[in-house]
């Protein structure tokens, strides 16, 4: 159901700013993609009538916080209804909560390894700022060209010690909240509960504690222990400190729970020890001397050039050690469920091959069926095999070799049913042979035959071997079709046409048109993922 939204494309209730579309509702307002008249792409946020006391609250103790791993706040305004908008950075992306929900068994290590300590960085400058943010959850997170932003501070407070009022209690989301705030406790215990919580959902795709009402999952959090059996055990520590039920017992600060999560993925190295300001604001005074840093790497192209890691995460890789790395996350397919998208693919893969020949016979009055019959029947079974070989074991892309000589086979098996095919078309009798010929599946296995037939085997196994057909299948391609590989297979089989029998029942289009089918229906009908998830290396 489309969400309904106060004002339209191209509408500019903000002097200044025109509206581009609405992208997202809230219990506290609507966010709107918008351009300035200057060009800046913005987020523009309508705060609602009733809530702005709380929102105005939360986003001035936020508006002029500077941070890589923060959402930028630009300005508060006032349009001529009186309504209050706030003006923020745009993030091309999207949220952790949308990335997770396609990741239903968990994200990959390497991903929630720097993403958390991301998190932990943008935590810890609310921190060392006096803020606790109150909503920490994958929702008000945001990752874009596989960097982190924290956003939504409409429920930031200063760090208090105790607040017994009603308005503070109870304010956040359920399955995040930590359980002092039944008390109004707001300290930056509650946003390390909150990101214990969220490194649980990022491991294994679910939380902690669910529930048919926001009051029973409220109550899990005060009385129940969380299930950790759930996770891998080198995790269970960890986030099992993060979730205590005392304030008191868990991590001190967002960088102690960054430094032994860090440890954990690095095998129990220990990083430097440096204080909660050092490791999260660098630029900032240290309170007492610490040791020297190690060197820091550049940062990647897509990360602003004062988003440097702190040194204490990533910990320095000791590479005296030979310990093995934890796995790359459980994002992996069961043997039935590659079957059953092969079994898909081989259904889909005939009609698309009939729709490419389809033109052929329209435009083309004069070609005969029985020739589209063989281009529909050889760019089937070309296409069926490209698919079953892309789901053969991953092999080395340093190593083809392995790739291709299976490649030549089904090559030559191609050519071997385009032989045969093209029998159909030459007379039945025998009266014309010689005594040395002889009659095969409609072949009289002349001189002659035999070339053709060599001819077949050799252009089809060629064409096929060359081609790097497992890009074209590969479930974690960018797009699902793409025409390079299309104008690729063109062009080699427009190379090797001098291989082509040349006869009236054979054209040379014959053996490029099922090239390029082939791949066209190769790449609709098997299995797409899209791209795997872009991690933020250093």
């Amino acid at each position: 159901m489309a969400m309904k939204f106060t004002y339209r494309s191209g509408q500019r209730p903000l002097d200044g700013f025109t509206l581009k579309r609405g992208v997202g509702q809230g219990a506290f307002g609507e966010v709107y993609f918008a351009v300035s008249d200057g060009g800046k792409e913005v987020a523009l946020k309508l705060l609602m009538r009733g809530h702005t006391d709380a929102e105005l609250r939360g986003v001035a103790h936020c508006i002029n916080l500077k941070h890589p791993n923060l959402v930028h706040l630009f300005d508060l305004r006032v349009d001529a209804r009186g309504d209050q908008w706030v003006v923020m950075e745009y993030v091309f992306g999207e949220s952790l909560a949308h990335v997770i929900n396609k990741h239903p068994t968990g994200l990959p290590t390497q991903v929630i390894r720097e993403w958390f300590a991301a998190l932990c960085r943008g935590v810890g400058y609310l921190h060392n700022q006096g803020v606790v943010h109150r909503d920490l959850k994958p929702g008000n997170i945001f990752i874009e060209h596989g960097h982190l932003k924290i956003g939504d501070y409409g429920l930031s407070r200063r760090i208090s010690g105790s607040e017994g009022s009603d308005l503070s209690r109870g304010v956040g989301t359920p399955y995040y909240m930590a359980p002092e705030i039944k008390n109004g406790n707001y300290t930056a215990s509650i946003d390390i509960y909150a990101c214990g919580i969220i490194l649980y959902e990022m491991i294994t795709g679910l939380r902690p504690f669910n529930g048919e009402t926001p009051y029973e999952v409220l109550i899990k959090h005060i009385t129940e222990t969380p299930d950790l059996s759930k996770l891998p055990v080198p995790y269970r520590e960890v986030i099992g400190r993060a979730l205590e039920k005392d304030p008191a017992k868990r991590f001190a600060t967002a960088a102690e729970l960054a430094r032994a999560v860090e440890e954990m993925f690095a095998g129990g190295r220990r990083a430097p020890d440096m204080s909660t300001a050092a490791s999260m604001t660098p630029t900032l005074p240290r309170a007492r001397p610490v040791p020297p840093p190690l060197p820091v790497p550049a940062p990647p192209l897509d990360v602003p050039s004062d988003a440097v890691r702190p040194v204490a995460f990533p910990a320095p890789r000791d590479t005296r050690t030979k310990e093995k790395p934890i796995p790359a996350g459980p994002l992996t397919q069961t043997a039935r469920d590659r079957l059953t998208e092969l079994a898909g693919g081989f259904a889909l893969a005939p009609l698309i091959t009939a729709a490419c020949t389809a033109p052929w016979a329209v435009f083309q009055g004069s070609v005969p069926w029985s020739l589209l019959g063989r281009v529909f029947l050889l760019s089937t079974v070309l296409a069926w095999s490209v698919m079953a070989i892309g789901r053969l074991p991953k092999r080395s892309e340093n190593n083809p070799w392995g790739r291709r000589a299976i490649q030549l086979v089904v090559g030559l098996c191609i050519g071997a049913l385009a032989f045969w095919l093209d029998g159909w078309a030459l007379p039945t009798g025998n009266a014309n042979a010689s005594s040395r010929d002889i009659v095969v599946f409609n072949h009289r296995l002349s001189q002659d035959t035999f070339g053709t037939g060599m001819k077949y085997l050799v252009y089809f196994g060629v064409t096929v071997a060359v081609s790097r057909w497992w890009t074209t299948t590969n479930r974690n391609r960018r797009e699902r079709v793409r025409f390079i590989p299309i104008l690729a297979i063109a062009f080699w089989g427009g190379i090797f046409l001098f291989l082509w029998p040349t006869s009236e029942s054979t054209p040379a289009m014959l053996g490029i048109s099922v090239l390029v089918i082939a791949t066209i229906a190769a790449q609709v009908a098997s299995p797409w993922a899209g791209p795997p998830l872009k991690s933020a290396r250093a």
